[in-house]
């Protein structure tokens, strides 16, 4: 497909659902790398009658125009698909995880008293809330979803805030619910509730938010290779984000310290320049009552040396001691 899709002006996603529209069988993801290891391969049988178009016409792609490659996603599905993980969920369970042992025996004592008809788990176990009617397949689902984790190489974590797919450092909170439908109702202090309708999904439920549910071509329990791409592509960029925010927060930790020293050291700047002026503005009363002293004659010398003795008290440069007056009561006047 992919060469064809080279040389011709189509992708190979188009020209497989060409195929598919004719009845032309066409090879399974990971069928040429399974010839390419070795493996032997059957070659499908066109089908013995087909009374639709025979042909197709195709134009061919001129040298200068590259292929569309497929998105990281789309590539992603395809290399995990060629792992060969346990992605088949099975009708029952077989040889369950003890996670899934005890999130059955809760599922089948406890109820949730907001979502009249569902069962659920407790905290410290699988976070699910299913009606009783899809218990089994959700816990089939999560059985297989786990081992498929851990054989990617991942953790799956479960603690009293929740449940987390481990992937490297980061932490992506998941869990498994069926939809509920608001229904009027006629309750004391109650008008509403809600109630589960039979769809089921699968969630990543934290900054990056995602959900997998039945879709009209696909089950939900057959798109685990999506799901764990999807793990992939959010772990790669939550840890591109929590890298950038250490860094922002390094940078404004760096701010805030640079910040604070310039702050601490304009308070002390202001604190020694408003010493500055309380002194200065002392000295200058000092002189002040010296000229006074010096331009008012009196006779009364006692007084005098009281007056002169106020005035070396309160000029910064002398600092002569005060028998009744503090250091405060040099700025009070």
């Amino acid at each position: 497909m992919t060469e064809i899709a080279k040389k011709y002006k189509i992708s190979d996603v188009g020209f497989r659902k060409i195929c598919l529209r004719m009845n032309i069988p066409v090879p399974k993801t990971g069928s040429w790398a399974k010839v390419k290891a070795g493996h032997d391969r059957r070659q499908p049988k066109l089908p013995a009658q087909w009374d639709g178009q025979d042909f197709i016409e195709l134009k061919e792609r001129p040298q200068e125009q590259p292929v569309k490659k497929a998105s990281e996603r789309i590539q992603l599905v395809k290399e995990i698909i060629q792992k060969e993980f346990p992605f088949k969920v099975p009708e029952r369970l077989i040889k369950p995880d003890p996670l899934i042992i005890a999130a059955k025996e809760s599922l089948e004592k406890l109820t949730d008293i907001n979502y009249p008809g569902m069962a659920v788990t407790t905290k410290g176990q699988l976070d699910i809330r299913v009606a009783s009617s899809n218990v089994g397949r959700a816990l089939r689902f999560m059985d297989t979803l786990i081992k498929c984790v851990r054989a990617r190489g991942y953790i799956y974590e479960i603690s009293t805030d929740g449940n987390y797919i481990v992937v490297g450092e980061v932490k992506l909170r998941v869990n498994f619910r069926e939809r509920t439908t608001k229904f009027k109702v006629d309750k004391p202090y109650q008008e509403f509730e809600w109630r589960p309708n039979g769809k089921i999904v699968f969630r990543l439920d934290d900054r990056l938010k995602s959900e997998w549910g039945d879709s009209k071509t696909k089950l939900l329990e057959d798109q685990l290779p999506k799901i764990m791409a999807k793990l992939d592509i959010s772990a790669k960029q939550e840890e591109e984000y929590l890298k950038n925010a250490r860094i922002w927060q390094e940078n404004w930790e760096k701010q805030r310290k640079l910040q604070a020293k310039r702050d601490a050291h304009q308070h002390e700047e202001r604190e020694s320049f408003k010493e500055l002026m309380t002194q200065a503005k002392r000295w200058k009363q000092a002189q002040l009552i010296r000229e006074s002293l010096a331009a008012i004659p009196s006779s009364n010398n006692d007084w005098l040396a009281w007056a002169e003795h106020k005035a070396d008290w309160l000029d910064p440069i002398v600092m002569a001691e005060g028998e009744w007056m503090t250091e405060g009561d040099k700025d009070i006047f």
